[in-house]
């Protein structure tokens, strides 16, 4: 299994952060702002050039209302399955997906809820 590198985990980080602030309308200026550090830093941030610190990912975090650990999720690998005795096992992952989900669900119109349900269904 390869290792993530710091830098690749910093880059996945912030291309995190950046998705969850435009999903939600936040302007780099005023998420910033919000969690008292300039824009070109949460800028460098966002590209993965420096690494974040971690009292501003909980502040931002806390800013974008997003649990921390969804920053984390495409750092993490995958799970398989080792055998029929961790059968019960479930990835840390779905949690946070699903939790996702479940902040999502709300906000979409009735027409992206049905589009969203054919979509599962196609390919479940």
């Amino acid at each position: 299994m390869a290792k993530l590198t710091s830098d690749t985990a910093d880059r996945k980080v912030g291309q995190r952060i950046q998705m969850r602030r435009k999903e939600l309308g936040i302007t780099a200026q005023q998420l910033s702002e919000q969690v008292d550090i300039s824009q070109q830093q949460l800028s460098r941030y966002e590209r993965g050039t420096n690494k974040i610190n971690v009292s501003h990912l909980v502040n931002i975090a806390a800013g974008l209302n997003t649990p921390i650990s969804w920053f984390f999720i495409d750092c993490q690998p995958a799970f398989e399955e080792v055998g029929e005795e961790h059968q019960e096992y479930i990835p840390i992952q779905d949690a946070d997906l699903k939790r996702r989900l479940e902040q999502i669900w709300p906000r979409l119109t009735r027409e992206q809820r049905r589009v969203l349900i054919l979509f599962l269904d196609e390919y479940t």
